[in-house]
């Protein structure tokens, strides 16, 4: 007994010491994670699923360098098979509402899930914060340590009382900048071709009036309140992006792509009309038309309206008859989108992230690194 009693003091004792070690040699400076898109592990970190077989190159510009309205899916939510957010018919449940970083990489984050759902926010198989929902499903979670510089690529999940597991059908694209002054990109990416994702933070904002979001828990009562620089996600404006180009056998191009906030879509290449279409009930559209096989480049250039005639929407797309060419032989062309990666690129065509070698050895001449691709390349997919 007494031995017990001088092993239990004993371990005691260590404990105070590595605690009082820990104290001492902190240094006070926040801790930050540093980008795990490099890894290429978009691991499911709630729904212990394994990611994309192959999984490696990262996104398209970064994880998000640009504000081009077009962009791949969350990695997160191909790998677990969840449904599609933000599109019609979805039935995610997780649903992330609020993502704003500061300068300094510290982050807040909000949204909805099932009620008393715990929800997990993570980047790769690094945790950023867990929290309960509440009475309502709303939930609040402020990392302790803050994104480091560069493209980060952050997913949400829950698991609910029942044991069940869900990702959000969404992928938070993040850069953050190395200036201390220079607000982070935030871009909410989802999952599928057919919709659009909304640019929630960009480093031409200005500053908005600083409001407080309630952070309440599962009992519902309050915890905490976060100030952040506006807790409501900006509205979705109209927008329209080009997904994929294909050709036909009488010689005709067949344009299709994704839009919302509008009912047809004229394009024009170069300086000539190239075909108008209306846009689906899912928002999805496509325009088939010529071009001129004899102009080594031209600019498609893309007008979304709306139902009076106006035009809300517009984008444009740099085309070589080089890339286009690639297509002839019946492959499917890309347009690579902000926050692409070619190993999701794979995972959408063949359902195997590993086979972005595939597409590496079909594009050689357009891939100089496999871990850096740009918004609007086009890439031919092998059969």
């Amino acid at each position: 007994m007494r031995l017990l009693t001088y092993i239990l003091v004993g371990a005691g004792a260590a404990i105070a010491v590595v605690a009082l070690a820990v104290v001492l040699l902190d240094d006070g400076e926040q801790q930050t994670v540093a980008p795990q898109a490099e890894t290429g592990q978009p691991a499911v970190v709630v729904a212990e699923t394994a990611a994309p077989e192959g999984a490696g190159p990262a996104t398209a510009g970064g994880a998000a360098s640009t504000a081009n309205d077009a962009s791949a899916g969350s990695d997160a939510g191909e790998a677990a098979g969840t449904s599609d957010a933000a599109v019609p018919g979805s039935t995610s449940l997780v649903i992330i509402d609020l993502a704003q970083v500061k300068p300094d990489g510290n982050a807040v984050f909000a949204g909805k899930a099932p009620p008393f759902a715990e929800v997990t926010v993570f980047e790769g198989e690094i945790i950023l914060g867990t929290t309960t929902a509440d009475a309502s499903g709303e939930w609040v979670i402020v990392p302790d340590k803050a994104l480091g510089t560069g493209e980060h690529l952050v997913s949400v999940g829950a698991k609910t009382a029942d044991g069940e597991t869900e990702i959000a059908a969404q992928t938070l694209a993040i850069k953050v900048g190395e200036s201390d002054d220079q607000r982070p990109l935030v871009a909410l990416l989802p999952q599928t071709e057919t919709a659009i994702p909304e640019l929630l933070q960009s480093p031409d904002d200005a500053p908005d009036t600083a409001q407080q979001v309630v952070v309440a828990d599962a009992s519902g009562d309050t915890t905490e309140a976060v100030t952040v620089d506006d807790p409501e996600m900006p509205v979705a404006g109209p927008a329209i992006a080009p997904r994929s180009l294909s050709w036909q056998d009488d010689g005709r191009l067949t344009v299709s792509g994704a839009s919302r906030g509008g009912v047809s879509v004229r394009v024009e290449a170069g300086d000539k009309a190239f075909g108008v279409a209306d846009v689906g009930a899912d928002g999805r559209w496509q325009v088939v038309g010529r071009v001129d096989a004899s102009r080594a480049q031209r600019v498609m250039r893309f007008a979304l309206a709306d139902s009076d005639g106006r035009t809300v929407a517009t984008y444009e797309l740099p085309v070589a008859t080089r890339d286009l060419s690639q297509g002839l032989d019946g492959s499917r062309l890309v347009i690579v989108q902000q926050g692409d990666a070619l190993w999701r690129i794979a995972y959408r065509s063949y359902g195997e992230g590993i086979k972005y070698v595939d597409i590496v050895r079909r594009n050689a001449a357009a891939i100089n690194d496999p871990d850096l691709i740009f918004p609007n390349q086009i890439f031919a997919i092998p059969k």
